[in-house]
Parts: C-alpha cells; structure tokens; sequence
C-alpha cells in the first residue's frame, strides 16, 4: 500500500529525527566520557608525578643526610674529639643536640672500629644505649657495606630506628689538613640518623607539596602512596598522603555544564518524541476519519485505490485478486418513499449485512451513494467468488426493519479479476462497473463477470439468481 502520511511522518521520525538525535546523544555523551577519561589521566599523571616526588624526596634527603655527615667526619677537630681522644663535652656542643635544630638530624652515634658506640645524642639529649640497640632492619648492612666500600666510603639508607622507619647516612671520621692518615686501616664512624617522624614528614610535605604526608600503617594500596624499602629489603615502608586530583577539579567544572546539557537534550528528546506521538495519533486519526465513509464507517474510494495499487509489487507482476462491484436495487424507491433517515438507516444496515456475509479474505467499500465495492485477494478462484456475491446478495435481499418500515431491497454485482481483466486500478474498476451495468440491464439480484474472465454462450456472463 502507498504510504499514507502517517507513516510517511514515522518513517521521517523514526529513520531521520530520531538518528540525528540519537547521533547527537551519542556525541554528548561521548563528550563526557572523554572529560571523565581525560580527567582520569590527569590525576594519573599527576599521581605518577607525585609518587615519582615522594621517591626523590627520600633519595635527596639520603643525599643530603650523606653530605652533611661527610663534612662532619671530614675535619680534624671531629677526628680528634671524637675518635683519637674522645670528648663528650666537644661532642655535645659539636654534634650534639644543636645538629636537630640545624639539619633536621634527630640521633648521632660515634662507632669506633671494633663497633662499640662510644657517643650517642636522641632527641636533644646524650643516650647511653649503644647504636645497634636502637638501629635495626640493615643499619648492621650498611656498616658493613661502608667497611667494603673504602677507607672513604659513605654510605646511607632506610632502616629502623626505634620501630619508626629513619634514614641514616654514615661516613669515617677522618682528618681534612693532615697528609699523614694515621687511622685509614681502623676508622671510627659517625652516624648521623633523620626519624621519619610526623614533625619531619610535615616539614617534608610542604617542601614537596605532597599533603598531609604520613606513614601508612595498614596494607591497603593506595593510588597516593608510594612503598620504599629499608636497606635490607625486609621491610616495607609505605609513605602515603592525599594525592592531588587535577581531573576532578576540571570534571567539577566541565560535568556540571555537560550533565545539565544531556538533562537538557534528554528532555528535548521526550518533549519532541511526545510531540511526535501526540501528531502521530492525531494524523492516524485525520487519515482514518479521512479514510471512512461517515455514515457507514466502511473505507472509501481512496482506500481503495490505494489497495489496487498496493496489489501491484516492486517487479511489475500484480497479486491476483477480483473486484466485486454492487449497487443496491430499490433503494432510490426507498428514499423517495420514505425520506433519507430511512434511506441512511437502510446503508448502515446494508453495510452491516455486507461485512457478516464477506470471507476472511475481503474486504468492503463505500463508493458512494448506494455503490459498494469488496476486493477479494485470491487465486482466480471462479466458484468462491461466485459464492461471496450470491451471499452479499441473499444477505442484502432479505427484509429489513427499520423502525416501523418494512424495506426491502436488493443487490446486483459486476466483477473483474485482476490480472487477466485488468493490470491497473482504473482498468479493473472500469471492467467490474462494465459488468455491473450489464447485469442490472440484463438481470436485478445476479453475480455478473467481465467477459474477459468467464463467458456462457449468450452474452459472455456468468449470472447466478438470487
């Protein structure tokens, strides 16, 4: 069937608005998927960047921690007072609780060659209990790592200190000015040990803007942390603080605007679908009133033209089906006699006794006036045609009661068979009005064919009585 323009304007919702709206969804929402992942990869980035400060941050404070212990046992006072003939009272206003205020170093032990610890500052304040007491998880390592470095070596590292992870860096006192090494084979060493404790982390935090740095104790993974080692690689040690979150700063301003604007196009999408359907039932409603006779409620002529073209496919060939022509005998009688409310009430019921007497495969028109018309889709089956029109005809024939009127009329029906009596609409229609004009010349209340399709020896038709 050609499209009515119902489905003219589905198709146009359905294959052009709704894609374009949907492809615009598409692009909206990818739009946001691409901030969330752009936003992802940016707080990755600098996460990773974050992670990558906080293992520099160790490695420079070894570094410096190393420096400063070097030039401390790099000098001949330090030498003398502290190795060749010890003084604890040089050692306390040299090394001792000054060295926290100045560098951050929380403990400083003098281990002589045979590994005895002869001075030991904590916390401000002299400690009698010896190095190895106090330090472990590879301080022991890193002395022996110094011992097979050289006379000279300096070595640091991350250990424990008191249970709390520590860096530590150790260098041998030697003489700065004196060619003479008189202690190269035996050295003392000083240790110089920074707590990682909250003090230092949050003096560390704000140099390396990594916000409130702190030992992590549980063993959950972090995305802010970062895992160091001590220098015996037992245990593990995992620094952690709040990470910077670039992209969800920028989702914070991008997301807003972006989901107002899906909500948006959301609504214009329910707001035009509503629309849509809303015109949608109110075009099928106009085509439908458009399409039926107002009185009977049979579809009309345009239908049925619709119907024959529909009958023709995309190849060429036409489906077979027959048109049934008919027209009610007596009825101008009954409106003249008995007025056109009769005359109306006599259609309807007509139409009503049409539709109960119809097959399964027919279907029923109003053409206008007292003219019928039912197309019937089969296969040029001549008896079950003939059948259909002498049952129209019984039915139609048969007394009708309207209000206090006995009425009684009849029906004559011309029919043509498509294809062999006609390819076109307009051909077949012509061929069974031809028909029908000859059977209420010839013979009221007969099923008339076109000659094409069945002839008898006098005039080429088919005529069954009532």
């Amino acid at each position: 069937m050609p499209n009515s323009i119902s489905q003219t304007y589905r198709k146009v919702v359905t294959r052009v608005t709704l894609p374009i709206m949907g492809i615009v969804g598409l692009m909206i929402c990818a739009v946001i998927a691409m901030a969330i992942f752009v936003a992802h990869r940016q707080t990755e980035d600098a996460l990773e960047r974050q992670r990558e400060l906080a293992r520099g941050m160790i490695d420079i404070r070894l570094a410096e921690l190393s420096k400063i212990v070097d030039d401390y046992a790099h000098w001949d006072d330090a030498l003398n007072n502290l190795a060749i003939r010890p003084d604890p009272a040089w050692a306390d206003d040299n090394i001792g609780p000054t060295m926290q205020a100045r560098y951050g170093v929380d403990t400083t032990f003098v281990i002589d060659p045979a590994g005895r610890t002869t001075y030991g500052m904590t916390n401000g304040a002299r400690s009698i209990q010896p190095a190895d007491r106090i330090m472990s998880s590879g301080f022991d390592g890193i002395l022996l790592k110094r011992a097979s470095g050289g006379p000279d070596a300096v070595v640091s590292g991350l250990v424990l200190a008191n249970g709390r992870p520590a860096l530590v860096a150790v260098a041998p006192l030697r003489s700065y000015d004196n060619p003479v090494d008189e202690t190269r084979d035996r050295r003392s060493i000083l240790a110089f040990v920074d707590l990682l404790d909250d003090e230092q982390l949050n003096h560390l935090s704000g140099i390396y803007r990594l916000p409130d740095l702190h030992i992590e104790s549980g063993g959950t993974d972090l995305p802010a942390s970062v895992v160091v080692t001590t220098s015996d690689g037992k245990v593990p040690v995992r620094l952690a603080w709040t990470g910077d979150d670039p992209g969800g700063r920028l989702l914070s301003k991008l997301l807003p605007p972006l989901l107002v604007l899906l909500a948006a196009f959301a609504g214009l999408i329910c707001f035009v679908l509503r629309q849509a359907t809303l015109l949608l039932k109110d075009l099928r409603r106009t085509e439908e009133r458009a399409s039926r006779d107002p009185l009977t409620s049979l579809l009309n002529r345009s239908v049925l033209m619709r119907h024959l073209d529909a009958m023709t496919r995309t190849d060429g060939k036409v489906e077979p089906h027959s048109l049934l022509y008919l027209d009610l005998d007596g009825f101008k009688a009954v409106n003249d006699t008995f007025g056109h409310e009769v005359g109306d009430a006599v259609l309807c019921e007509a139409t009503r006794r049409i539709g109960a007497a119809l097959p399964k495969n027919a279907t029923a028109y109003r053409l206008g006036g007292d003219e019928f018309a039912v197309l019937m889709f089969c296969d040029n089956d001549i008896p079950a045609i003939r059948s259909a029109g002498a049952r129209i005809i019984v039915a139609l024939s048969t007394p009708m009661v309207i209000g206090d009127h006995l009425v009684r009329v009849g029906a004559t029906i011309g029919i043509a068979i498509a294809p062999q009596d006609g390819a076109s609409p307009v051909e077949l229609i012509r061929h069974a009005d031809e028909a029908l004009y000859i059977g209420k010349r010839e013979r009221k209340g007969s099923v008339r064919f076109y000659m094409g399709s069945v002839a008898d020896d006098r005039s080429g038709m088919v005529a069954t009585k009532n």
